[in-house]
């Protein structure tokens, strides 16, 4: 018998339900449910621990410190038992897509709400300085669309590139390979050009869109390249580019020359959490030079005190260091605080500045049963200085 069974729960469902829900807990609805047919379902609310309820999650953490301890309860195979899912976590990230294959998560739809800074011109959704510049999305037919990109010159304009680290099987990347392919940027110049008097450069300029989706499980990756939205752009537009990558081993001018210091945008979504909190800052390092000068990182992930954390951190043998536990399935998720982010990528970090942290924080409540769940993630942005 595999010896890491010892230390799974039999609460695995909720584990799933915890992982599957993230994104459209965070985004699905603008506003809390006011909706009738909502009224005998769930709906959320924003929330602040109170002082007397933050005590409280913390002494059950405390509490149950032993009991969930893989050390405390394994005893001699607690350190072979934590090596062990350190090694073979490229494995169980295997196993948990060639189980679910693409229909565990759901596309990502909302960027352009939650990061509208960023996703704003991705989306076609920013003015541009001249109305002859407007590219709006959906304007033109797939044949126009086609000969723009094959017209467009690369050695020109830059593509505008977003790397995202940790895709999966592309539920963000396939939604942005859906958008329109050429985009107005405005108010941007390339901070690589000694001359910003060069026009080609300048903040009227049609970019293409070009994406890269690099994930630490080669099943996922494999996944992600057999969707015809993908091969598309890929072989016909030459615009999406993927990869296996390993944030902690290998810096990106080792998966592909082209990887370091090219994106505008790098993504960390629910992805840093799965990374051994000893190895974070290597992972981070790695990640930031993904980054062109100027360019931006936004990190969404799990915060101390989800609920999902007070579950695991009940539970027998679950924790395997400060905050970071083995799920079910194997797979691991560290559940951050703010400090830890401006840690890992702030100036004594990464290098990065940073223009946003913050909590998102929603409890969850179900009318017909009269239960809740408070939720907890992080969110940041940071951007490489030019």
């Amino acid at each position: 018998m595999d010896e890491t069974k010892e230390c799974e729960l039999s609460d695995a469902d909720d584990d799933a339900d915890d992982d599957a829900d993230d994104d459209d807990d965070i985004d699905a609805k603008e506003e809390p449910s006011s909706n009738t047919e909502d009224q005998t379902r769930t709906f959320w609310q924003e929330f602040e621990w109170t002082p007397g309820q933050k005590s409280t999650v913390e002494n059950l953490l405390a509490k149950n410190l032993v009991k969930s301890s893989i050390h405390s309860n394994i005893s001699a195979r607690g350190n072979f038992l934590v090596e062990k899912l350190d090694k073979e976590a490229h494995l169980n990230w295997d196993r948990f897509y060639t189980s679910h294959q693409t229909k565990f998560f759901k596309d990502r739809h909302y960027l352009n709400k939650a990061f509208p800074d960023e996703f704003g011109v991705v989306y076609g959704e920013r003015d541009v300085q001249s109305a002859d510049d407007e590219h709006n999305v959906g304007a033109a037919s797939d044949d126009c669309v086609d000969d723009q990109i094959a017209s467009m010159d690369a050695t020109a304009v830059p593509p505008f590139t977003i790397v995202e680290i940790g895709c999966g099987v592309g539920n963000t990347v396939l939604p942005l390979l859906e958008l329109d392919p050429i985009i107005t940027v405005s108010d941007h110049i390339n901070p690589d050009r000694e001359s910003k008097d060069d026009q080609k450069y300048t903040s009227s300029s049609k970019r293409l869109i070009s994406v890269w989706g690099l994930d630490f499980s080669k099943v996922a990756v494999d996944l992600l390249q057999q969707d015809k939205r993908y091969i598309q752009a890929a072989q016909q537009d030459q615009r999406a580019m993927s990869a296996v990558w390993d944030i902690v081993n290998s810096p990106p001018r080792e998966i592909h020359p082209d990887l370091e210091s090219c994106s505008d945008i790098s993504l960390l979504l629910f992805c840093l959490s799965a990374v051994s909190p000893n190895k974070m800052a290597q992972a981070a390092t790695h990640v930031a030079a993904t980054l062109r000068s100027g360019g931006t990182l936004i990190l969404r992930d799990y915060g101390r005190f989800d609920e999902a954390q007070l579950k695991l951190g009940s539970s027998l043998g679950k924790r395997l260091a400060e905050n970071f536990y083995v799920k079910h399935d194997s797979t691991r998720v560290y559940y951050f605080d703010l400090d830890d982010l401006e840690r890992l990528f702030g100036p004594s970090g990464a290098g990065l500045i940073c223009i946003e942290k913050k909590y998102i924080q929603r409890v969850y409540k179900n009318r017909s049963d009269n239960t809740e769940r408070r939720r907890v993630w992080v969110q940041a942005r940071f951007r490489k200085p030019l």
